[in-house]
């Protein structure tokens, strides 16, 4: 298993209270899993509060990138120690 960084940027460092956590985990799907295990329904809550109906897994509503690659752009989907997650809520302007 890698030793992996996942850091939350903007709102959702804001909803969770933190920026950022190590997880341990052998390839993308397992870390996503994890990560909405321990932080997707405390998110949706967050997200509820404010008006906001989000369905779904973390990733169905986040941009998330890995070393700085989006995850629909990688290749390899193993993960390796020193890793780092990125996980931004999804862009918005006008």
């Amino acid at each position: 298993m890698a030793i992996i960084t996942v850091r939350f940027y903007s709102l959702w460092r804001q909803y969770l209270g933190i920026d950022s956590t190590a997880l341990e985990a052998n390839n993308i799907e397992d870390a996503l899993a994890k990560i909405e295990d321990e932080f997707g329904a405390r998110l949706r809550e967050q997200l509820k509060i404010d008006g906001i109906q989000a369905d779904g897994k973390l990733q169905d509503y986040s941009l998330i990138l890995l070393n700085g690659t989006s995850l629909r752009n990688l290749q390899q989907k193993d993960l390796k120690d020193g890793d780092v997650l990125q996980i931004f809520p999804p862009a918005s302007g006008g």
